[in-house]
């Protein structure tokens, strides 16, 4: 099973049965831990799905099957940070946990593409500093252009030097959202926060 694929669900909850369709959008392998020395050979997965059809129904069944009083909308999402090891990286990690979003941090940005896939990313944070094989334009150019995440939100926390015209242009051709560097943990959240309110 890849990321991006729909399937129908059959959702067994006595005495309710529930068809549902649903798009895979994170499906990691996971370790299964036994007792002892004992080892388990059946590989397992862990599936992220967004449900398409969502009713009233499913979401009070789920929510009785986790005990969950919150529901199923309010998981964490998934925010992809790129951007070089530095001061940046770790402050828009750090105030992203906080605010209950779940951040992977990358520094290779030649694996955007395929983390933003594996991770089911919501939104994409560039900071500018990358290393020097790629440029910033080239970084951003692949991101718009694979399918995987033409569509998702892409918050470039960059320099002044960015407000110039040919910057300013660029930044509304690619549909992006600049976060000038330095900025606050509020400013960074609510860029975040309505960058997927929007994409919804």
């Amino acid at each position: 099973m890849t990321a991006g694929g729909e399937m129908t669900l059959i959702l067994e909850f006595q005495p309710l049965s529930i068809a549902v369709r649903a798009r895979v959008v994170r499906c990691e392998a996971v370790d299964v831990e036994l007792p002892g020395e004992a080892v388990w050979r059946r590989k397992e997965y862990s599936l992220g799905v967004h449900f398409i059809d969502r009713s009233p129904e499913l979401a009070a069944a789920i929510r009785d099957a986790t005990n969950q009083t919150t529901g199923i909308e309010q998981s964490q999402a998934r925010i992809l940070v790129l951007g070089k090891d530095d001061d940046v990286s770790s402050l828009i990690e750090q105030t992203l946990a906080e605010a209950g979003y779940k951040p992977r941090v990358l520094t290779h940005a030649r694996y955007a593409i395929s983390t933003a896939k594996r991770i089911g990313a919501k939104a994409v944070v560039v900071n500018l500093e990358l290393d020097r094989e790629f440029s910033a334009r080239t970084v951003l150019d692949t991101l718009r252009s694979d399918p995987a995440t033409q569509q998702l939100p892409i918050i470039i926390c960059a320099r002044q030097a960015w407000l110039q015209p040919t910057y300013r242009t660029y930044i509304t051709d690619k549909r992006l959202r600049l976060l000038l560097v330095p900025f606050t943990p509020e400013e960074l959240i609510a860029t975040v926060d309505k960058s997927i309110e929007e994409a919804q």
